[in-house]
């Protein structure tokens, strides 16, 4: 079984507006459930490509001050 987890997330947020993107996520980290990990990394994929690095640098040093 092949599966294409980018393609599948993609279809199925394409057609979202902004609240239900910000439901799917709050959902899946509310939830925990680890199935929905890599949705998540295909959907900060997305936008990581097209951030300055002073963005990516904001957003590391967030996630570095979470895990401390």
């Amino acid at each position: 079984m092949n599966i294409n987890i980018r393609e599948n997330v993609i279809n199925k947020i394409k057609n979202d507006n902004n609240n239900e993107i910000i439901k799917t996520i709050d959902e899946s980290v509310i939830t925990g459930d680890e199935l929905v990990l890599p949705g998540l990394g295909v959907m900060l994929e997305l936008f990581w490509n097209d951030l300055t690095n002073d963005q990516k640098t904001n957003i590391a040093n967030i996630i570095r001050n979470k895990i401390k």
